[in-house]
């Protein structure tokens, strides 16, 4: 009997080590830093929230009913925001080469309305949400302080118009002006549909995803 438990262990400990070998010969164990890196999980994440933005994006495209592009055209902002929204956080954590402004800086230049895409996400999780309304609609806060004099604010089909005098003030926090179903763009003046904007804004992404990756060092 205590034979045969020692034949069996040692016939136990050859199978171990020889699955152990085999094992060995397919999986890479990762002992470095610089491999576990490699995983990139943030770029995995952004390369999937920019699937999903494709994903919806063409659908609203294919779609024949007005109300439904609209909604599924919202839905793709909030991967297409995720996208730079990732990449800000990364920068933030010091995980990249750059700091988060001078990536900000990067967006920007590569990414076309990339602010006007993340003020969108925001409006609509946080704010009063992304509808089609009839006539124009003034998204805020905004905040107005007369001092010396007055301060009135009108929305026109050529933007906001800020009048003031004396030291008043308007502020506004990333403020959203729509018109029916469009957007107004700060930087350019204009009204624009979402389907514009996520158009150019989606084109760009490839080439910013790659810059990303070689700010991680990734070859």
């Amino acid at each position: 009997m205590q034979n045969l438990k020692y034949l069996l262990y040692q016939v136990t400990k050859y199978v171990v080590n020889w699955l152990r070998w085999l094992l060995s010969l397919f999986v890479k164990p990762m002992k470095t830093k610089d491999n576990i890196f490699s995983m990139s999980p943030r770029l995995k994440g952004i390369e999937e929230q920019f699937e999903r933005a494709k994903l919806f994006f063409n659908e609203g495209i294919e779609s024949t009913d007005k109300l439904d592009k609209f909604r599924r055209f919202v839905a793709t902002i909030y991967f297409a925001g995720a996208i730079a929204e990732i990449m800000l956080d990364a920068a933030k954590n010091k995980e990249i080469k750059v700091s988060k402004n001078a990536l900000k800086k990067i967006l920007i230049a590569k990414l076309p309305r990339c602010m006007l895409v993340i003020k969108l996400r925001t409006h609509d999780f946080h704010r009063f949400g992304l509808l089609e309304r009839a006539g124009m609609f003034m998204g805020g806060p905004v905040k107005l302080t007369a001092s010396n004099g007055m301060v009135q604010v009108r929305y026109t089909a050529q933007g906001p118009v800020v009048t003031k005098t004396g030291n008043s003030k308007f502020e506004g926090q990333r403020p959203l002006l729509m018109c029916g179903d469009k957007v107004f763009d700060e930087e350019q003046g204009v009204y624009v549909s979402l389907q514009e904007v996520l158009s150019d804004y989606l084109t760009a992404v490839p080439e910013v995803i790659e810059e990303f990756r070689k700010l991680q060092g990734k070859k």
